[in-house]
């Protein structure tokens, strides 16, 4: 029996093909696509690109040479997928505005977050007949997969509000960490007078880098066992090099990017991490893994965090202003049993995410469509 997947993304590779994107993302999908490879399906992924074909991990990338957008969908991009993944059996959209206009018969939609909170969106969209058109492609989007998968609570909640109708379809699987992979560090009698804050994410302003900057500036200056560390990629080389000249230029602030089988010992290194996301966030990946390796979290209230995160239980939901950041920060600085507590809690919370529950709902939901 044939078990063909055809998976439909924007950005995995730059669409030039020259650079890879790696972010949160971008992991799911490796994740899933080994999921799939693992459960006996042969996967293979289309883009944005210049009619390219690369492979990563066994899985071919393919670019499609397209890259309109209208209401903050890809009508051309669904179309050109459409005609070019047709003798695939099934397709996953991992974006759920790419499942406009035409959605394959077994198919399931795939949301990371909402995104539409960004401030940019309603540059874009802020007409009131704009909005209403993004939300009827949106209600077609929704219409077409069989099923919807989400990691979040918050994008199900709005659409539950806004386009009631689909209440069926919808899964709620979250995000997921290996908490064999990510755990606490071995206890040491090691003293370390220095304390260390982590922000593991992009360097990208929803991701609220730029906040964190200035409170980085302003707590290096005033508590000299501080040190900030920036571990991510930018969007581009510039932006990565403007945040090396900005960490530079500041004492105990450094910037740098770890491959991921690295990044467990960077979490564990860590006293304190931050996600300040602003907006266009899910269950985030870096906050499970920071939860998973015993550490407090500061979080902004974006997204799925709240799904992740108890106030001042296993860390702080704030609005993320270079003040809330300062304060937050502040008060686990001043009390290290805080940050002990509030870790332990974090672990106990990131096992109930352990990337083998992932698995199995993925699976569950596979089998039930794709049969």
């Amino acid at each position: 029996m044939s078990k063909n997947v055809a998976l439909l993304t924007t950005n995995f590779f730059h669409p030039k093909g020259d650079r890879l994107i790696m972010g949160g993302a971008e992991r799911y999908q490796m994740d899933l696509c080994r999921l799939l490879r693992d459960l006996g399906y042969h996967v293979e992924v289309w883009q944005i690109g210049d009619s390219w074909t690369k492979e990563f991990d066994g899985i071919k990338i393919r670019g499609l040479p397209v890259n309109k957008t209208e209401y903050n969908t890809f009508p051309e991009l669904n179309m050109a997928f459409y005609e070019n993944a047709m003798s695939f059996d099934y397709a996953l959209y991992f974006i759920l505005s790419l499942a406009y206009p035409l959605a394959r018969e077994k198919s399931i939609g795939i949301s990371h977050g909402v995104y539409w909170d960004w401030p940019g969106f309603e540059v874009a969209n802020g007409k009131q007949e704009n909005r209403q058109e993004w939300l009827r492609r949106m209600s077609i989007a929704l219409a077409g997969p069989q099923k919807l998968v989400s990691v979040d609570t918050n994008t199900i909640n709005y659409f539950n509000a806004t386009l009631p109708g689909f209440y069926h379809k919808w899964e709620y699987i979250p995000n997921y960490v290996d908490t064999e992979l990510f755990r606490p560090p071995e206890e040491t009698n090691q003293a370390n007078d220095k304390i260390r804050i982590l922000f593991p994410r992009r360097m990208v302003p929803v991701r609220g880098v730029n906040e964190t900057m200035r409170a980085a500036e302003i707590l290096t200056q005033k508590y000299p066992q501080v040190e900030f560390h920036f571990c991510g990629r930018g969007h581009d080389d510039t932006m990565e090099m403007l945040m090396s000249q900005w960490a530079d230029k500041h004492e105990r602030c450094y910037y740098y990017w770890k491959p991921f089988e690295m990044m467990p010992e960077i979490y564990q290194q860590a006293d304190i991490v931050l996600i300040p996301s602003r907006s266009t966030e899910g269950t985030s990946l870096a906050a499970l893994e920071a939860m998973a390796c015993g550490k407090p979290v500061i979080v902004g209230y974006a997204g799925g965090l709240s799904n992740l995160v108890l106030q001042e239980y296993n860390g702080y939901l704030i609005k993320p202003t270079v003040e809330n950041l300062v304060a937050s920060i502040e008060e686990l600085l001043h009390d290290p049993n805080k940050r002990k507590l509030m870790g332990k809690r974090g672990r106990e919370i990131a096992l109930s995410f352990d990337k083998k529950k992932w698995h199995a709902k993925w699976a569950t939901v596979l089998s039930s469509v794709f049969s």
